[in-house]
């Protein structure tokens, strides 16, 4: 099998295309099959609204890169596009982090509007979707989250610990880009990657019923 038969899907151990190591598109890359998927997303980064938040990204990353947390970075992206209001979409169950975020934001000189995820109390009855009365976490409203949030013209929302699936409701009725501060995972902390570095967390999403780390 020859190495580009091996490269599959963009995980390569190479990495030529940032190391810089090797000119141009390696013959092995996988890149080779969207060449003109490639040439036309150049043009987009000259889009007014592309170009600021991605000169503010490679501008937030490069200051103390590694050495920052991702609310602090959070912050200086903020300010880095001259934003003045800023907007949250939180669960319920983190009252106590909003909390903190939002003094931390106030205290950066941002206005600030924060919708929780069960605001105004609606039902899965309320909506027409009876059946999903049962599940615990159906009284969420991801969809008048973005709504609020529009309404106050908010410049850039936060989510911050939706659930699965509500987060994406959420992105998709927001006028405002959108980024994620903490990501919901009630096994983990809400640190989703421990379950991809931890042994033991990855052989149970792999299901393996025995000592055989050779599977995961």
């Amino acid at each position: 099998m020859t190495a580009k038969e091996k490269t599959l899907n963009c995980i390569c151990s190479k990495q030529g295309c940032w190391r810089g190591d090797i000119p141009g598109i390696p013959e092995y890359c996988q890149a080779n099959k969207y060449i003109e998927e490639i040439e036309r997303s150049k043009n987009e980064y000259h889009k007014k609204d592309n170009i600021s938040i991605y000169e503010a990204s490679c501008i937030v990353g490069a200051e103390k890169d590694g050495f920052r947390s991702r609310i602090e970075e959070a912050l200086h992206f903020s300010k880095q596009l001259n934003l003045s209001k800023i907007g949250f979409a939180s669960c319920t169950a983190l009252e106590y982090e909003m909390e903190i975020l939002e003094r931390l934001f106030v205290q950066e000189g941002f206005s600030v509007v924060c919708a929780a995820c069960q605001i105004g109390r609606v039902s899965a009855v309320d909506r027409g979707l009876p059946h999903l009365q049962k599940y615990v976490n159906s009284a969420c409203n991801p969809i008048v989250q973005a709504e609020i949030l529009n309404t106050e013209g908010t410049e850039l929302n936060f989510i911050v610990g939706l659930c699965l699936g509500h987060d994406i409701l959420f992105t998709k009725y927001s006028n405002a880009p959108v980024s994620t501060l903490i990501v919901k995972d009630r096994m983990t902390g809400n640190n989703p990657g421990a379950a991809l570095y931890g042994w033991h967390a990855r052989r149970k999403l792999f299901k393996v019923p025995r000592m055989d780390d050779k599977k995961v």
